[in-house]
């Protein structure tokens, strides 16, 4: 059997790291409690965090890292999909929303879930997550893998959104925790010049 994870992560610069912590800062006053599914419940036994939204109007402000998770999520389907024989993938986008999540010391993310467990989430074909921190102890656990992901400033993480990759937070008692995370989403063919999309 293959022991792949398919959990990759690749490297980013501080600078980067440190402007998304800037813009954080600076609008930590719009922030809201971290919330769960799409019914958006607060549940702190769950995810203890303040999470600062960003519609797709704000991503022009992060254009240097997309534009380097764009280059990594090309790497990763080049590796899993094309080069295993795969030739009729649909196009992929970046998710219309994404968040930088604050995590207090003792605050985190312990619930056990995956980013594709209903109708809803259907459309996610694969989860980034960037960590903002060098916090120890505070990295990510995935059960099915054996792997626990340490959180270490500028490392990015790509990873499948199915059950087969359930993952938690493993909470800091001693470490603030920031993290910069979102969605892959096979995304709607633009429609030719001339055309109308349906």
């Amino acid at each position: 059997m293959s022991d792949h994870s398919f959990i990759e992560t690749y490297q980013v610069d501080h600078a980067i790291c440190d402007r998304i912590v800037e813009f954080f800062e600076k609008n930590k006053h719009f922030a809201q409690p971290g919330k769960l599914g799409k019914d958006h419940r607060i549940d702190k036994s769950m995810k203890d965090s303040l999470d600062l939204s960003l519609p797709m109007s704000a991503y022009h402000y992060f254009d240097g890292f997309f534009r380097v998770l764009l280059q990594h999520v090309d790497e990763y389907v080049e590796k899993y999909y094309y080069q295993a024989g795969g030739s009729a993938m649909g196009p992929l986008g970046v998710a219309e929303v994404c968040n930088i999540q604050w995590y207090p010391k003792g605050g985190g993310y312990p619930a056990v879930h995956c980013e594709r467990d209903q109708l809803f989430f259907c459309n996610r074909a694969l989860v980034w997550m960037m960590y903002l921190t060098d916090t120890p102890g505070g990295g990510t656990r995935f059960p099915h893998q054996g792997v626990e992901t340490e959180c270490i400033k500028g490392n990015l993480l790509l990873w499948p959104p199915d059950l087969t990759h359930m993952h938690c937070g493993v909470v800091s008692e001693s470490h603030e925790k920031m993290i910069f995370t979102g969605w892959i989403n096979f995304v709607q063919p633009r429609a030719a010049d001339g055309e109308q999309q349906q």
